[in-house]
């Protein structure tokens, strides 16, 4: 039977600081994957209910850095289960150990934190709804690959999570400035650094005109708020079990 816990509570400074405080025993340490993976899980597990796996290597990784993702189970959410958001962490396939230097470390905390605050929208935008799923986004893409990532992309809940996640993004980037964020989202230079506007952004081949774009720059604009204190939301509705 699970314990209460305040997802409300969280935000970007807490998680990244929750994180950062295990680099004692890992920045600098050139460390076995299984090593640093076990060190990685147990930590995040002693701070958060979370479950935290060790997906498939990734030969797309960057050499020496794990991929952080995350996922939310709403069946196991409405069963009652303890730990129902699970963060997924996959290697390079050749990369036999892990040696993080200061600067790769700050980044996979951040990544943490957005990472969590991204499941956690989609934690209440399911309970919202009493765990009803809503109908996706029917992608008109030819190809097969660029099809699913348009629906994922696409699909409301989504936009709902990585509207705030570019929000913060771009809050880090430009500062709290709407006009310049506006500027940098409108720009058509495809010479962007790597970051999840621009994934979102390619994967509808650039166009601007495109709803989705359009919607997704709005809804970007409009978490501002939210990303300046670092939480998508404002009260706890949703939010203490």
């Amino acid at each position: 039977m699970r314990q209460d816990f305040n997802w409300s509570e969280l935000n970007r400074d807490n998680l990244y600081s929750m994180l950062y405080s295990a680099g004692s025993d890992i920045v600098g340490q050139n460390l076995p994957v299984n090593t640093f993976h076990r060190h990685l899980s147990k930590h995040i597990k002693s701070q958060l209910p979370v479950s935290v796996k060790k997906w498939q290597y990734d030969a797309t990784q960057d050499r020496g850095f794990p991929y952080m993702g995350g996922s939310y189970d709403s069946v196991q959410d409405k069963k009652g289960k303890k730990r129902f958001i699970e963060v997924v962490l996959s290697y390079h396939p050749k990369d036999e150990s892990v040696c993080i230097t200061n600067y790769r470390w700050a980044r996979l905390c951040s990544l943490f934190a957005d990472t969590i605050l991204h499941e956690v929208i989609h934690l209440r935008q399911y309970r919202s709804r009493n765990f009803k799923h809503i109908p996706g986004y029917e992608s008109t893409a030819h190809l097969r690959k660029q099809r699913e990532d348009q629906e994922y992309y696409g699909h409301r809940d989504e936009m709902g999570a990585f509207s705030f996640n570019i929000a913060c993004e771009m809050l880090d980037k430009f500062g709290n400035n709407p006009w310049k964020i506006r500027c940098y989202m409108d720009t058509t230079d495809k010479r962007r650094k790597k970051g999840t506007f621009t994934k979102f952004l390619a994967t509808f081949d650039y166009n601007h005109d495109h709803y989705k774009v359009r919607q997704m720059k709005q809804k970007v604009l409009k978490q501002l708020e939210y990303a300046a204190i670092g939480q998508p939301f404002k009260t706890t509705t949703h939010l203490t079990y």
